[in-house]
C-alpha cells in the first residue's frame, strides 16, 4: 500500500512538470524538532532532534521540494508508564531525505503531503546499525517568514509542523512534531536573556 501511494504521488507530480524545468536552491543552518510517537502496544515515545545544514531543492512549477540533511541528532525517550520516562537512546543519522508537495501555492504558508526517510544510524553506544531506519509520511504545514531572516538563499520555512504515519525499524506509529529554525531559536533565547530581539538578520 505504501509503494502504491508513493508511485501515485510522484507520477502526478512529474507529469505536471515540463522537461526544461529547473530547481531553486535554498538552505538553512538546521532545525530543532520536538515530537511524539504513539502506538497501541505501550511503545509511545517522545523525541528531540537537531538537524545540521539542510539543503532544499524546489521545483516551482509543481511546488515539489527535496530536502537533504547530512547529519541529524536524535534523542528518544520511551514512556514506561503514565509518570516515568527514561532515556531510550541517542543516535546520529547520516542519510536524511525529505520530499514534500505544496498544494496551496501560497507565499506565506506551505501545506501538503510529505514523505521522509532517515537511515544509517550511529548509536552512541553500539555503533552503526544497518537495520535501523525511520520512515515518515503525512501532512506538513510550514510558515514562510522571509522578513525575519534575510540571508542569501536562506530557506524561509522556519516554523513547521508534521503529523502522520511513522515506521521506526518495523514498528508502526502515529506521530506529531514541531520544527523550529536554529536561527529563530537562538533569537528567541537571546531575547529571553537580554531583552533584545533583532527584527532581521541580514
Amino acid at each position: 500500500m505504501k509503494k502504491i501511494f508513493l508511485c501515485i504521488f510522484f507520477i502526478i507530480a512529474i507529469t505536471k512538470a515540463s522537461a526544461e524545468s529547473l530547481f531553486d536552491f535554498s538552505w538553512n543552518f538546521g532545525n530543532i524538532e520536538l515530537g511524539m510517537n504513539f502506538s497501541g502496544d505501550n511503545e509511545d515515545s517522545i523525541e528531540m532532534c537537531v538537524s545540521l545544514l539542510n539543503f532544499v531543492f524546489e521545483q516551482k512549477e509543481i511546488n515539489l521540494g527535496f530536502e537533504l540533511t547530512p547529519i541529524k541528532y536524535w534523542d528518544f525517550y520511551k514512556f514506561q508508564n503514565e509518570v516515568e520516562t527514561n532515556n531510550y537512546g541517542e543516535r546520529l543519522s547520516l542519510i536524511n531525505l525529505n520530499t514534500y508537495w505544496d498544494l496551496i501555492e501560497n507565499k506565506k504558508v506551505l501545506l501538503g503531503p510529505f514523505v521522509s526517510m532517515n537511515y544509517l544510524f550511529i548509536n552512541m553506544l553500539n555503533g552503526i546499525n544497518m537495520n535501523e531506519f525511520v520512515f515518515s509520511g503525512g501532512l506538513r504545514f510550514s510558515l514562510k517568514l522571509e522578513h525575519i531572516i534575510k540571508l542569501n538563499n536562506y530557506n524561509n520555512q522556519i516554523l513547521s509542523a508534521e503529523i502522520g504515519y511513522r515506521n521506526i525499524s518495523g514498528n508502526n506509529k502515529l506521530y506529531f512534531s514541531v520544527n523550529i529554525d536554529l536561527i529563530l531559536t537562538m533569537m528567541a533565547i537571546g531575547y529571553a536573556v537580554t531583552g533584545y530581539y533583532p527584527l532581521n538578520i541580514n
